[in-house]
């Protein structure tokens, strides 16, 4: 009973993840039709439109064989950053991660 119980959790919360993900991709999409850049210029736009989409689907195309939901949790978190940082700063570039800063004196 507890082994079929479990199972029964974890499908549950699986469909549930699953439609989080879609959501959130879905969302993406919309941000990128959506999307005005910084300069204005409509060269810019195309480009950095195209970017988003490409960028959507390359990496949901990486994750979409994991299992791990905690995993899927930290990547779908990843996301909804990435999201809020394009959407605040309109540069839908990620953001350079930080580096090791030695000075030479």
């Amino acid at each position: 009973m507890r082994a079929a119980n479990s199972l029964c959790c974890s499908e549950e919360m699986s469909a549930a993840t699953r439609q989080e993900v879609l959501s959130l991709y879905r969302k993406i999409f919309r941000i990128a039709n959506k999307w005005q850049s910084l300069s204005g210029q409509r060269e810019d736009v195309l480009k950095e439109k195209q970017y988003i989409v490409n960028e959507a689907r390359t990496l949901f195309q990486k994750n979409k064989n994991l299992t791990d939901l905690e995993l899927i949790k930290q990547c779908m978190e990843e996301c909804e950053a990435r999201i809020d940082i394009a959407l605040h700063y309109r540069i839908p570039y990620p953001r350079p991660a930080e580096y090791n800063k030695t000075y030479i004196i």
